[in-house]
C-alpha cells in the first residue's frame, strides 16, 4: 500500500544520525516548511518529535534511506536541489503585490548580469501597459545563493504603477528584458515572463458590513430538507422553498453545508467534507422535474406517475435517514433518459438550449472536461446505464446543477435577503476522487490532513484527505487554489472557508497506519490570503474564516486586517473556559452560530443525550468518565442559566436551580434571543433546534460507528418555520437584530 521505508527501519535510520546529518536534515526540513513546534490546546508550546518531522520528507517523495541508515549521497543531493530550486528561476511563477504586505517583486539574478540595464513591462488584464528601465545593481538585496557554483542575488524590484496606485487589482503579466546586448549574449539571457497578481488590502465588504448592520439567518444541511415532493433527499427546489420561508421571517442568509460533488461511484460515502471534487456540485441536489427535458418527455412524466414509481418515491421519503444508494439509483435512471432526450432534441439539432449548454462547458474550461472524463470512466462500472460512460452526461448534470443553484441565489436576492446563500469550502478532497487524481503533481498522497493529539483524540486525528504540497502549489502559480475559490464563490453572497488555518499550516499525518502522528507543514500564508482577498473582491463575495479551535495568532491577524469574518460558536464563547461571554462582548466581525454540524443540538446538549450516545459508541470509555462529563455538563448548564439571568432573559419557570429540568421551548427561545443580542454582525440558528431535535447529523471521530450525514429533518421545513412554536422561537431575532 505504501512506498515508504518500513517504519522500524526508518526509526533505526533516525537513531543512527550523526550531528552533521542531523543538521542537514533540519535544514532540509526548514526548506520544506516543516515546523519544529506548535502551540497546543493547553496554550503550551509542544515540540514535534524529530522522527515525525523527518517522515514528512518521506511523504513528499524524498526517500533518503538506504538499508537502515540515511544515505549521505541522497541527503547531500536533496539539499543541493532544495537550495538551487529557490534560485533557478529569475521570477516566481506568481508574483503577488498587496498594499501593506508584499510591495516588491523579488528577482533572483546571477551576479554577472547585475551591471546591465534592464526593462520591465506589465501587460494588464484590461490591455493597458506599463514599462520602465532599471539597474539591478541599484536594487535592495534580500539574500544570496548559488546555482551550480554560480553566485546569485535576490533583489527587490518596486514597480512604480503599483506604488502610485495606478495598477489595477487582478491578474497581469510581468516581463523582463536585459537591454545590454553584450550581457545578453555572454549569459545567453532570454526574455522572461511570469504572472503578476495585484491584490487588494481587504476582502469584499458590502454596505451592510461597513455600516455595522446586524443580520441573522439559518444554518441548513441541504440534504436534510424534508418535503412531500422531493425524491428522498433535499434538493435545490427545496432550497428555493426555504429561501421563500426564511425571507418572510426577515432572515438575511442561509449557511449551507458544502455542496461539492461526492463519489458517484459510491453514493454511501456521503460526507460533504470528504468530497470527490470541490470545484463541482453534487448532482443529487438536482430537481429533475423542473427541467425542460423532463417536462417535455411524455414517457418520463408517465413513468414517474405510475403507482409503482410513486411507491418508490414514497419509500425514499419515509424514515429518518437518507438511503443514498437508492436515491442515486432512482435519480440517475431519470437523468439518463433526460440526457437522451437532450441529445436527440437539442444537441443534434443545435438548438438555443444546446448553445447555452456549450457556452457553459466552454466557460468552465478544461478542468470540467477532465472531471467529466474521470466520472465517465468510473461510473460505467457501477451503474447499468449506457449514458454514464459518455462524458457529456456528466457535463449535462453539472450544467443543470449550476443552473438550479444559481436560481436559488437569484431568488434570495429577489426576496431582499442581504446576503442570500453562504457556501462552505471543505479543507480537502478524497484521495481517490477527481480533484486529487487529476492534480497528482500538487497532492502528497502518502500523507493525510489531520490534527495533533489532544484530550479528545490522544492519538491525533486523521481525516483521510491528502494535503497539497506548498512548494508545488506555489510553483504552479496557485492556479488550483484560484479555481477553487472562483467555483465556490459563484452564486452566493458569502463563502465560509472550513479550517481557515490551512492557509497558514496543516497537520500532515501518515495516510497509512503504523507510523508516527505527524507534524505541521507551513504554507505561503501572505500569498494565499492575498489571493483570497482578490477573488473575494472580484466575485463580490464576503469571506468567513472558520477559525474554531487552536488558532495561531498570525491567522487571527490576517483575518482581522483582511476584512474577513471570524466564525464562533455559542458553546465555546467563554471568558476563561468556564463563564459564558456576555453577548455584547462577542466579536463584531464574526458569524456567530448557536450550534453547527460538529456539535450537539441545543436539546441534546442540555439533556446530555449527546454524552450518552458517545458512551454507547465507545467514544467515552467508561461509566466513570461518562459521569464525570455529565457533572461537568451540569455545571455548564448552570452557567447558561446565570448567563440568561444576567440578560434578564431567564423564563419564570426556569428560575432557581433548574439545570436538571429537561430542555423546552421556553429555554430554547431564551437562548435564541440572548444569542440574537450578540455584537456579532451575523448570527445563525440551526433548523434542527427549531424542532428541539436531539439526533446529531454528524459525530466527529466516527465513520461506520454512526450514520453520519444521513439524518433528515423531522418535518417539512416551511411548516417547521411557520409553525406556532417556530414563530415563537424566531420572534426574538427580528426584535434583537434591529432589522431595517
Amino acid at each position: 500500500m505504501s512506498s515508504l521505508p518500513e517504519y522500524k527501519r526508518f526509526l533505526q535510520a533516525c537513531a543512527s544520525l550523526n550531528d552533521e546529518e542531523h543538521a542537514q536534515i533540519e535544514e532540509l526540513l526548514s526548506l520544506n516548511s516543516v515546523a519544529r513546534d506548535y502551540i497546543e490546546y493547553s496554550g503550551h508550546v509542544a515540540q514535534i518529535p524529530f522522527s515525525d518531522r523527518f517522515d514528512i520528507l518521506q511523504f513528499k517523495g524524498l526517500d533518503l534511506i538506504t538499508g537502515d541508515r540515511v544515505d549521505p549521497h541522497k541527503l547531500a543531493t536533496a539539499l543541493v536541489q532544495a537550495h538551487e530550486s529557490q534560485w533557478c528561476s529569475v521570477l516566481s511563477p506568481a508574483n503577488i503585490l498587496s498594499p501593506g504586505s508584499r510591495e516588491t517583486v523579488c528577482l533572483r539574478l546571477p551576479n554577472a548580469v547585475l551591471e546591465g540595464v534592464w526593462q520591465w513591462e506589465i501587460q494588464c488584464e484590461d490591455g493597458s501597459k506599463f514599462t520602465q528601465e532599471f539597474h539591478p545593481q541599484q536594487l535592495p538585496s534580500s539574500g544570496h545563493g548559488d546555482v551550480g557554483g554560480v553566485p546569485h542575488s535576490a533583489l527587490e524590484l518596486a514597480l512604480a504603477p503599483f506604488q502610485n496606485g495606478v495598477l489595477p487589482i487582478g491578474y497581469h503579466r510581468l516581463s523582463l528584458q536585459c537591454l545590454d546586448e553584450q550581457i545578453r549574449a555572454k549569459n545567453r539571457l532570454q526574455d522572461l515572463e511570469a504572472d503578476l497578481i495585484v491584490a487588494p488590502a481587504r476582502a469584499f465588504e458590502p454596505d451592510w458590513a461597513l455600516s455595522g448592520q446586524r443580520l441573522w439567518g439559518f444554518s441548513v444541511q441541504v440534504y436534510t430538507l424534508r418535503t412531500e415532493r422531493n425524491w428522498g433527499i433535499g434538493d435545490f427546489t427545496d432550497l428555493c422553498a426555504l429561501i421563500d420561508c426564511a425571507s418572510k421571517q426577515n432572515a438575511s442568509f442561509l449557511v449551507l453545508n458544502p455542496l461539492h460533488a461526492l463519489d458517484g461511484n459510491a453514493p454511501q460515502h456521503c460526507s460533504p467534507y470528504s468530497p470527490n471534487d470541490r470545484r463541482r456540485l453534487n448532482n443529487l441536489y438536482i430537481d429533475a422535474e423542473r427541467e425542460p427535458e423532463f417536462q417535455a418527455s411524455p414517457n418520463l412524466r408517465e413513468m414517474v406517475a405510475y403507482p409503482a414509481w410513486q411507491d418508490r418515491l414514497a419509500a425514499l421519503r419515509s424514515g429518518d435517514s437518507i438511503d443514498y444508494v437508492a436515491v442515486a439509483n432512482c435519480k440517475l435512471e431519470i437523468f439518463e433518459q433526460m440526457f437522451r432526450y437532450f441529445v436527440a432534441e437539442h444537441l443534434e439539432k443545435n438548438t438555443a438550449r444546446a448553445r447555452i449548454f456549450h457556452a457553459f462547458v466552454e466557460a468552465q474550461g478544461p478542468s470540467l472536461m477532465a472531471f467529466a472524463r474521470f466520472e465517465a470512466e468510473r461510473l460505467h462500472s457501477s451503474f447499468n446505464l449506457q449514458c454514464v460512460s459518455d462524458p457529456r452526461f456528466t457535463l449535462y448534470l453539472q450544467w443543470l446543477a449550476e443552473s438550479q443553484f444559481e436560481a436559488c441565489q437569484q431568488l434570495a436576492e429577489h426576496k431582499g435577503m442581504r446576503i442570500g446563500l453562504i457556501r462552505d469550502l471543505a479543507v480537502g478532497g478524497d484521495g481517490g476522487g477527481a480533484e486529487v487524481t487529476l492534480n497528482k503533481d500538487l497532492y502528497c498522497e502518502l500523507a493525510s490532513i489531520g490534527a495533533p493529539p489532544d484530550p479528545l483524540a490522544p492519538q491525533g486525528q486523521n481525516w483521510g484527505l491528502p494535503p497539497v504540497d506548498p512548494n508545488a502549489l506555489r510553483a504552479s502559480g496557485y492556479r488550483h487554489f484560484i479555481e477553487l475559490l472562483r467555483s465556490n464563490m459563484a452564486h452566493c453572497g458569502a463563502l465560509r472557508i472550513d479550517h481557515v488555518m490551512a492557509l497558514m499550516r496543516l497537520w500532515w499525518c501518515p495516510r497509512y497506519p503504523g507510523r508516527g502522528v505527524g507534524a505541521y507543514v507551513h504554507y505561503s500564508v501572505d500569498e494565499l490570503f492575498a489571493i483570497l482577498r482578490l477573488e473575494s473582491v472580484r466575485n463580490r463575495c464576503v469571506v468567513i474564516g472558520e477559525d474554531l479551535g487552536v488558532v495561531p495568532p498570525e491567522v487571527r491577524t490576517y483575518i482581522d486586517t483582511s476584512g474577513i469574518f471570524s466564525n464562533i460558536l455559542f458553546y465555546f464563547e467563554k471568558y476563561d473556559g468556564f463563564h459564558f461571554k456576555k453577548p455584547e462582548h462577542y466579536n463584531p466581525k464574526a458569524l456567530a452560530m448557536v450550534a453547527n454540524h460538529d456539535v450537539p443540538t441545543l436539546a441534546a446538549w442540555w439533556n446530555g443525550s449527546d454524552l450518552q450516545l458517545r458512551h454507547s459508541l465507545g467514544l467515552i470509555n467508561s461509566d466513570d468518565e461518562l459521569e464525570q462529563q455529565l457533572r461537568a455538563r451540569r455545571e455548564e448548564k448552570y452557567q447558561v442559566l446565570h448567563w440568561l439571568g444576567d440578560q434578564w432573559l431567564l423564563p419564570g419557570p426556569w428560575q432557581g436551580d433548574s439545570e436538571a429540568k429537561p430542555f423546552d421551548l421556553l429555554l430554547c427561545a431564551a437562548i435564541f434571543r440572548c444569542c440574537a443580542r450578540s455584537a456579532s454582525q451575523l448570527v445563525s440558528v440551526q433548523l434542527e433546534d427549531l424542532a428541539l431535535l436531539e439526533t446529531p447529523v454528524n459525530i466527529p471521530g466516527t465513520s461506520s460507528e454512526y450514520p453520519n450525514w444521513r439524518r433528515r429533518l423531522p418535518a417539512d421545513v416551511c411548516a417547521l418555520i411557520d409553525s406556532e412554536s417556530g414563530s415563537k422561537l424566531l420572534s426574538g431575532f427580528g426584535e434583537e437584530r434591529n432589522l431595517q
